[in-house]
């Protein structure tokens, strides 16, 4: 199994990256773990066909996470018409917030994605969601709250990808964490801790409660991406990680 980093910026572009969007695959379908207002981009600099991609996960209603939906959906629309169905998942509301987006965006679009072969399903805390072959587990998480912040964890084909989200340390993350072959964490800060997001010496410290595989840093700041001095692995635009 592949994890393509499309973006792991934060909001404001910290290091140049793109907004955050993760593509995996198993070699047969492609799913997207949030799709960042840059991720169309990244995904034609991939050369990657829209089509082949059956699902987005949402992690939180943030702009940086979910506002690149209305750019992939206009190009399923009217630039590369798509014939396969779409399934969005995401927190509580997750249809009526991306069809208020798709027309705050484009206006005169909304109703246009109701001809589309387009799912939308919501996931709830301890409420193991079955898509396919895949099983999705949610936690919920500490920022924003009006973005219904959550980490999410997909189980597919034998293999296990965790990702925070957004959050400020909070015992969820153990369980999330427990057993993947890749646990994708938020660390915006390197010695700040404020609600929403993580440190780095916050993580250093917590480190050992994660049993996991691997650990990947994720949604940091500048002073992250440039710290030389630094013992946890951190992602890049472009990187691909097989597991």
């Amino acid at each position: 199994m592949e994890l393509t980093v499309l973006g792991c910026g934060d909001a404001f572009g910290n290091g140049g990256r793109n907004n955050t969007s993760f593509l995996v695959t198993d070699g047969n379908e492609r799913i997207l773990l949030d799709c960042g207002a840059s991720t169309l981009i990244r995904l034609k600099h991939e050369k990657i066909d829209l089509e082949s991609i059956s699902t987005i996960i949402i992690t939180h209603f943030h702009g940086d996470h979910f506002g690149g939906i209305p750019f992939f959906l206009i190009s399923s629309m009217f630039e590369n018409p798509r014939k396969s169905p779409l399934t969005i998942v995401g927190p509580e509301g997750v249809a009526k917030r991306v069809y208020d987006l798709q027309e705050a965006m484009y206006a005169g679009s909304a109703a246009k994605t109701l001809d589309m072969d387009l799912t939308y399903l919501e996931y709830r805390e301890g409420e193991p969601l079955v898509i396919g072959n895949k099983t999705i587990k949610t936690w919920k998480v500490e920022h924003s709250p009006p973005s219904i912040p959550h980490s999410v964890r997909v189980e597919w084909g034998g293999k296990v990808i965790a990702f925070s989200g957004d959050t400020s340390w909070t015992d969820n993350l153990i369980p999330l964490a427990d057993g993947s072959d890749v646990f994708i964490c938020e660390c915006n800060f390197l010695d700040k801790v404020s609600f929403g997001h993580l440190g780095y010496t916050e993580l250093l410290e917590k480190k050992d409660l994660f049993n996991t595989k691997q650990l990947w840093l994720t949604h940091m700041a500048d002073e992250v991406i440039n710290s030389e001095n630094f013992s946890l692995n951190r992602l890049s635009d472009g990187q691909v990680i097989t597991f």
